[in-house]
């Protein structure tokens, strides 16, 4: 039987990596869990790591995304085929809402199709939502910051994440809860899902 395929997504400081752990730990109990997350551990999401850090073009990066992205949703195939339950911190979202906001609207659409082609389509999306302010103070609290963890453009982040949100039918999380909070309600749409718990 084929395995489940669960993506968190949300701004930075929404907490995906929390929930990611704690329903790794939860559902071990009842499934064969994968966690994993983008960008993935592979060469290309090394270069990713790289452009990052050295500024890199917000073109050059949706390309990098997208390749890797396309080497690691082959792996989640494997593990899907094996009946495993796949748990992804970010996928294509992040790079249609975090690109958006980088290069601007008309690129949408582009970045949409080249997507669309290396994907495969999840059973369950969750948005941790949260005010970028919020958020930002919890990624203040970790210490370094990245490029994208500026408060402004989280601010179009997020809002882009709301109309992929609407458009693909993620489930909206209120992540300004505590993580035992956030962890119910996911628990709520991932039982049907799983039929386990």
């Amino acid at each position: 039987m084929r395995g489940r395929f669960i993506v968190l997504e949300g701004i930075d400081g929404a907490g995906k990596s929390t929930l990611s752990n704690a329903l790794t730990e939860r559902l071990s109990a009842f499934t064969d869990v994968v966690a994993t997350a983008e960008p993935s551990d592979g060469y290309v999401g090394d270069a990713l790591r790289r452009a990052g850090s050295e500024d890199g073009h917000p073109l050059l990066e949706s390309l990098l995304f997208v390749a890797d992205r396309a080497h690691h949703t082959h792996a989640m195939e494997g593990w899907l085929e094996e009946g495993k339950t796949v748990i992804c911190d970010r996928y294509y979202a992040s790079t249609m809402a975090y690109q958006t906001a980088s290069l601007g609207e008309e690129f949408r659409p582009w970045l949409r199709e080249m997507n669309d082609k290396v994907i495969i389509r999840p059973d369950l999306t969750l948005l941790l939502d949260i005010d970028p302010d919020r958020g930002m103070g919890r990624v203040n609290s970790r210490g370094e910051k990245s490029k994208f963890e500026k408060t402004e453009y989280l601010r179009e982040v997020r809002r882009q994440y709301l109309l992929l949100a609407e458009e693909d039918g993620f489930h909206i999380i209120d992540a300004s809860q505590g993580p035992d909070e956030v962890l119910e309600e996911a628990l709520v749409h991932i039982r049907g899902l799983l039929e386990l718990i």
